[in-house]
């Protein structure tokens, strides 16, 4: 019976061919690994923002449409208390930030000067942002629509866009995101005593919650 023997050459390649195959070996699950790792990564940023997700809260409130604002001499504010204040054909109004701290007062669509501005703005990061400044008699229809990530979330024409950066808070399956339908608009932080100081011809919104009505006398006070 022959006997078969390893030649010397390729006795040599045996280790050689040994260290390859068990290189292979654990390649090809590193490799999988890393592609599952990077497609789950995909998944999950082009899903971040899909409506109803967790972690993501939503609040539809219209904005405060063209409040009332009082003058620089009728305003019951102090001179360190923070405002945003806008210019807009001609005219300066300040914003009360405390009084725009409650959800439903986190968005104001107003017209100042002729103009439509909305000025908005985030108590949870501190963030002021204001868009729009085009002539107009009618506001901007721009709504708070809840919380994403920490940041405050927007809507116009329905669409959710982040407070902070106006990107569209949601991927759409095919084409690019939307558009902030208005641009942005200059705004300046301030206390109310500076910015009356160099515009004394302001105005200034400060929410002021409606006081309740006084209780009814009861039928034996007014027979009195």
């Amino acid at each position: 019976m022959p006997i078969f023997r390893t030649s010397p050459a390729f006795a040599k390649l045996l280790l050689p061919l040994a260290g390859f195959a068990l290189a292979a070996a654990l390649a090809v699950p590193a490799i999988y690994w890393a592609e599952s790792s990077n497609l789950a990564a995909w998944s999950r940023k082009a899903e971040r923002f899909v409506p109803g997700k967790k972690g993501r809260e939503v609040v539809h409130l219209p904005g405060v449409a063209t409040p009332p604002a009082v003058s620089a001499a009728e305003a019951p504010l102090g001179p360190d208390e923070p405002v945003v204040g806008v210019e807009a054909g001609g005219k300066f109004r300040a914003y009360h930030l405390a009084s725009m701290k409650p959800k439903a007062n986190h968005v104001v669509n107003d017209l100042v000067g002729g103009r439509a501005v909305t000025v908005t703005y985030c108590d949870l990061d501190d963030c002021v942002a204001a868009y729009g400044g085009a002539e107009s008699t009618t506001p901007l229809a721009i709504a708070l629509e809840g919380l994403a990530d920490g940041g405050m979330l927007i809507s116009a024409d329905g669409v959710a866009y982040f407070q902070k950066t106006a990107e569209a808070a949601d991927i759409p399956p095919e084409g690019p995101p939307p558009r902030f339908p208005y641009p942005s608009f200059p705004t300046t932080r301030t206390t109310w005593g500076r910015w009356k100081s160099e515009h004394p011809d302001t105005d200034l919104y400060l929410y002021q919650p409606a006081m309740p009505a006084p209780a009814a006398s009861s039928s034996g006070e007014a027979g009195r």
